[in-house]
């Protein structure tokens, strides 16, 4: 059998393995709970949900697994393997950073921090370019995931904005359960166990310390669990996570190679457990800055209504509106506010017309029967024109933010 084939029947053999770990259905629950957390905030917000939690995992599992299989072809062909690799460090690492900020809660920084001391004190002792690898990789199969399908449970969002009011925006939460195989090291070759001769070019990544002539690979499998979130203001969700993915794949593949490097140059040992954190951290500062810099979508206009999302199947779905149209007028009845829209709408007419205005400043006309039922919802989420509204605000805040914001809080006079 082909080598490359053999290696792939073996992977296509552990990730069954993996999904039918209790710990994958664990994941898969949790997943469950916070799509669930997410339609619960719809219907508090606007009184529906847009999409159904069940969907959400069903469309999480799939990606997962997909998601899994090219994590694991990547893990093999580069060599990476979890021996020395001090996961028993990174986790409670990346638990207690989580306590600052949320979004510390990232190998990239508590692999980092761990490698670093790793290097500078020797311990804990750890593999760094195996560990940075391994960091590598799982950012490399977020980014895929979040290229394909992270704006796919994207939810409609009102913003309070100290500079204009009210805004919309999406709020975008992705999980994934990522079945997948993970190498590690034996000496010897366990009795029953059917081996596969490598070329001599690998590992790729040369685990420190070990002969490899008395070692042998084992393929494990595993699941874990990937994550993203972000916000989309002035893009739609698609744009803002396709541009993540890229900027995230653009650093996992630097990563990747200062570990490659770095299991060959102790120099880049260094280099890898210092960008791993640094770099990361610059994705989303740049992220937040082109945010900042550039005008929001979905702000009140002059006049009209705007639209912020349009249900699926809905009247204003089947008469070609989208989300960012501006609704001037219905039934030649100008509409400037919500209330003017269930004016019309307790009117309960049969034939519907409306004018409205693209983004791009293009008037256009839709049209659309409800006889013999009458009106009774377009299926569109819109921006209120009242700063008496629920709203969520951007602020991100950790645990040790909160207590310090308690005891800094000056008394009220």
């Amino acid at each position: 059998m082909n080598l490359v084939l053999k290696i792939l029947y073996f992977i296509l053999l552990g990730i069954p393995q993996a999904i039918f770990n209790p710990f994958f259905w664990v994941v898969l629950f949790i997943v469950f709970v916070q799509y669930k957390r997410t339609a619960d905030f719809e219907e508090k917000m606007f009184g529906f949900t847009t999409t159904n939690p069940l969907k959400r995992v069903s469309s999480s599992l799939m990606y997962g697994i997909f998601g899994g299989f090219v994590g694991s072809i990547i893990i093999v062909a580069l060599g990476v393997s979890i021996a020395g690799s001090g996961l028993a460090y990174v986790w409670p690492l990346a638990l207690l950073l989580m306590l600052i900020s949320p979004h510390l809660m990232c190998f990239s920084y508590a692999g980092g921090i761990i490698s670093i001391f790793s290097l500078l004190f020797g311990f804990p002792k750890v593999d760094v370019p195996g560990l940075m690898a391994l960091v590598g990789v799982l950012h490399a199969v977020e980014s895929l995931l979040i290229y394909f399908s992270g704006h796919l449970n994207a939810s409609p969002a009102l913003i309070k904005d100290e500079k204009r009011g009210i805004i919309g925006g999406f709020i975008i939460q992705s999980f994934w359960p990522v079945p997948f195989i993970l190498l590690t090291i034996a000496v010897g070759i366990p009795s029953g166990v059917e081996a596969v001769n490598m070329p001599d070019w690998w590992p790729i990544i040369r685990p420190q310390g070990l002969n490899l002539e008395n070692v042998i690979y084992l393929m494990m499998p595993v699941v874990a669990a990937l994550g993203y979130g972000d916000i989309a203001l002035t893009r739609q969700p698609y744009k803002k996570s396709r541009e993540s993915a890229v900027y995230l794949i653009m650093f996992s593949s630097f990563l990747i190679l200062f570990s490659v490097l770095g299991s060959r140059i102790n120099f880049f040992k260094y280099v890898a457990a210092l960008f791993a954190p640094i770099g990361h951290e610059y994705l989303i500062i740049i992220g937040k800055k082109k945010e900042r810099n550039r005008e929001p979508l979905f702000t009140i206009p002059p006049f009209g209504v705007r639209i912020l999302y349009v249900l699926e199947n809905s009247p204003a779905e089947r008469m070609g509106i989208r989300p960012g149209d501006i609704i001037i007028s219905i039934n030649g009845r100008p509409v400037n506010n919500i209330e003017d829209l269930k004016e019309i709408k307790a009117l309960a007419p049969t034939f519907l017309w409306i004018d409205y205005v693209t983004p791009k400043n293009e008037k256009k006309y839709a049209e659309m029967t409800f006889y013999p039922y009458g009106f009774d919802s377009l299926g569109v989420i819109l921006i209120p024109k009242d700063g008496d509204v629920a709203s969520i605000s951007l602020e991100e805040t950790g645990v040790i933010k909160k207590i310090k914001r308690i005891f800094t809080k000056k008394p009220s006079s």
